[in-house]
């Protein structure tokens, strides 16, 4: 495959991405607004719950490889789709110019993971808003794959696998940890 037709598969992948995760975005919208209404979504299956902690390190693994590869100046892995070495040596793989987006990323799966712990070894009211937490810092991490991956697809026009991969990761978190939103909403209605 020439170098054409590794951007240009990179390219389509990155809208079908791109086009996956704004439309999470709306169905997250519309399940939290029908909570409003009295329609929850229902508690998660057993095997969801299990694939938080289970996406959040393959993510954290995507998120230190790329850190690995920021901080060494290495040469990406990246496969059949995309260029990643351009988009890591872009002026955006590092934000303000000093953190690797990658660092960020791996924070980010850190701080999911600790508080999916938490969820299950504490009892605690930090604990019984775990999911909302969790919710949140996906979903703030979904708002900046959409970003970057804006980025990628406008400004760079180069994409990177990696980067997609973990876009993928942390919208399908997002998604997730609707249950948990939506019975945190519930309860509150409940204690009103």
């Amino acid at each position: 495959q020439n170098a054409t037709d590794t951007k240009a598969t990179g390219m389509a992948l990155a809208w079908i991405i791109m086009a996956f995760m704004v439309l999470a975005l709306i169905l997250a919208i519309v399940m939290i607004l029908r909570e409003f209404q009295g329609t929850p979504i229902g508690k998660a299956n057993r095997w969801l719950d299990i694939a938080i902690p289970v996406l959040s390190i393959i993510g954290l693994a995507v998120s230190l490889y790329l850190t690995y590869v920021e901080f060494t100046q290495s040469r990406t892995l990246c496969g059949p789709v995309g260029d990643c070495n351009a988009v890591q040596s872009s002026p955006f793989a590092k934000l303000f110019g000093v953190v690797p987006i990658g660092l960020v990323g791996a924070i980010g799966y850190i701080a999911i993971l600790v508080t999916w712990v938490w969820h299950r070894i504490r009892s605690d009211s930090l604990a019984r808003i775990a999911g909302l937490i969790m919710f949140g810092m996906a979903l703030f991490g979904t708002l900046f794959s959409i970003y970057l991956t804006y980025l990628e697809l406008f400004v760079i026009h180069a994409v990177c696998i990696w980067c997609l991969s973990s876009a993928v990761l942390i919208t399908v978190l997002m998604l997730l940890n609707l249950p948990a939103v939506t019975q945190w909403l519930a309860i509150s209605d409940e204690e009103e």
